[in-house]
């Protein structure tokens, strides 16, 4: 084998099927050795970067390792968003790119020149802040070695994306018959029980032992560890209630009783009524980050103690500040640990209160301010779509507005559901989708998305015609940015610009026969229908919203969570807070 045929045969042995890519010069053999292996292939993209988006799709459907592939220079440069997006949201993947012949780098000649061979970029020292692992090899030895050991890496611990450039020499170098390093990680690697270290085990127990107002966070972090069942299990037995972030939402169904919704600056009102007036607030593997906490962490659940668990030490010690208690673990033990931890008696006054908010404000999606719009409500829309698709379908959002609204009111039974949470592009879900039906083409799978996010990878449409792929496109057309208007709304004075001004649209009726697909038109709630989800083929649903529709609740700069715009009055407000007074701030 040369080396890219090494890599193809590799690929097969770590259980990969499909390689997502685009072609150029310098990945044209890797290509070539992936189509002629027997038993791996590739998915040609319209562009690098939703390429790695789809890849980044692989481990949160499928729980396996996405591939990417490039050429040098703009080819692996476009890769770089999709790849934060693996990076910020812990999800394994891998990106293969093609580098110029080491005899054609600056590193050969010897001088600190910008490039020396046509498109040469020095991709891995770019992709190394979002990646766990990013290395040139520069001999069929470094190749053997190096991928084995990216693997490892992207598998283990806090999970991550990691990069590998291969030279065009390094590619057709003879590297013998046998592949001769296997990652020891893969699968990803459960954790020895025996590990499970009595500290933290007492260090929950002391938590719980003190408190009568008790709430976990559930994180990501619990699903990412395939733990997510155990844990669920273990809080329905202590009936302890629990609110979640958007990443963890895909986790369990919402319908538990000891669920109170999302937190944070989009949250559910009620959800983020109990955080706040919790006393001991312990975080399963979520990092806190100010789209949760707000921008002032000290407003964040005042009254309470908080212990944080995670994988990542470094996520640890950035609570120091805060005064946060903190424990180090490996989420694959986390079931084991949770098992020995002995919790103290609840207030029945506090499971009164939480099934009090839960009642008042779960899936609230009356919005007055929508209504007097006369106009058609994301929110019923997206609750309506959660009731229609498949109980097992695969059903990935956007960014913006959109996401928003699709968190807030999307009641999950046991759908996979996810976005980009951490990075967020505009973009994402339409590759991420292409992603989701190529790895799991027996599910059915729903792409959401804004109408200006949708114009960022609308090429990808064409990908969707190539392979024929059933997939439901459904466009939130608000006509504009709806997230930046409404905080243009309140900062700017509503000046709209870059967000009307500036912006455009096409006729997405004209796009989708351009390309060839089927096109449905939702403007009243009684035209979402489930024959628009259900008829086999792709299909672009754009769904006609008022261009001044708002995201509801949301908060707004200095506020903390539990007080959110629209602002509801002080009675209410007080009736939320029986148990921490809270100062409000005067209303805008």
């Amino acid at each position: 084998m040369n080396g890219a045929e090494y890599v193809a045969e590799f690929l097969d042995r770590i259980a990969v099927e499909k390689v997502f890519l685009m072609t150029g010069g310098a990945c044209a053999f890797m290509i070539d050795g992936i189509a002629r292996h027997p038993r791996i292939d590739y998915r040609c993209f319209q562009h690098e970067q939703a390429a790695a988006m789809a890849a980044d799709a692989v481990w949160r459907v499928d729980r396996k390792l996405g591939v990417s592939m490039a050429t040098s220079g703009p080819g692996a440069t476009n890769l770089l968003t999709g790849i934060a997006c693996s990076y910020f949201d812990s999800i394994p993947s891998l990106h293969i790119t093609g580098q110029v012949n080491m005899s054609e780098t600056a590193a050969f000649v010897g001088a600190d020149v910008r490039q020396v061979g046509f498109q040469e970029t020095k991709i891995v020292e770019m992709a190394r802040p979002i990646t766990k692992y990013a290395v040139m090899v520069e001999t069929g030895d470094e190749l053997r070695e190096e991928l084995a050991k990216v693997v490892d890496i992207a598998l283990s611990g806090r999970m991550g994306p990691v990069l590998i450039d291969i030279p065009m020499n390094v590619q057709q170098e003879e590297l013998g018959a046998k592949i001769t390093h296997l990652p020891a990680h893969f699968p990803a690697a459960k954790a020895d029980n025996e590990d499970v270290t009595p500290e933290v085990i007492e260090k929950i127990t002391d938590f719980f032992q003190t408190t009568e107002r008790p709430l976990v966070l559930f994180g990501a972090g619990v699903g990412l560890a395939g733990v997510e069942d155990e844990v669920g299990q273990w809080l329905s037995a202590r009936d302890i209630p629990f609110v979640s972030s958007w990443n963890a939402a895909s986790y369990f169904a919402h319908g538990v009783s000891g669920y109170c919704g999302t937190i944070g600056v989009y949250g559910n009102r009620g959800a983020n009524f109990i955080l706040q007036n919790c006393d001991a607030l312990l975080v399963l593997g979520s990092r806190l980050d100010n789209r949760q906490r707000s921008g002032n962490a000290k407003n964040f659940a005042p009254a309470a103690k908080v212990l944080v668990l995670d994988v990542d030490q470094e996520e640890l010690r950035k609570y120091s500040v805060d005064g946060y208690q903190i424990a180090p673990l490996d989420f694959k033990q986390l079931p084991n640990v949770l098992h020995d931890v002995e919790t103290g008696t609840i207030s029945l006054l506090w499971l009164d209160y939480v099934r009090e908010m839960k009642d008042r404000y779960f899936l609230d999606n009356v919005s007055s301010e929508i209504a007097g719009l006369n106009s058609l409500s994301p929110y019923q829309v997206v609750y309506g779509m959660s009731e229609l698709i498949d109980e097992d379908a695969i059903v990935i959002s956007d960014t913006g507005a959109a996401v928003c609204w699709f968190f807030q009111s999307f009641f999950r039974r046991a759908q996979t559901i996810f976005t980009a949470g951490g990075h967020s592009p505009m973009g994402y879900s339409l590759p991420a989708a292409i992603g989701a039906k190529m790895q799991r083409p027996d599910k059915q799978v729903v792409c959401y998305i804004g109408d200006g996010g949708f114009q960022l990878n609308i090429q990808e449409l064409q990908t969707l015609v190539e392979y024929d792929l059933d997939v439901k496109i459904v466009v939130i057309n608000n006509f504009g940015y709806g997230i930046i208007k409404q905080f243009q709304d309140s900062y700017l004075e509503s000046r709209y610009e870059a967000t009307g001004r500036g912006y455009g649209q096409p006729n997405f009726r004209d796009v989708a026969r351009a390309y060839g697909i089927d096109y449905g038109r939702i403007e009243r709630i009684e035209d979402l229908k489930q024959e628009l989800f259900s008829e086999k083929g792709t299909r672009l649903i754009e769904v006609i919203l008022d261009p001044n529709t708002i995201i509801n609740p949301k908060l707004e700069m200095g506020r903390p969570i539990n007080d959110q715009f629209p602002y509801l009055d002080d009675d209410e407000f007080d009736s939320g807070n029986r148990f921490v007074p809270f100062e409000r701030l005067t209303k805008n």
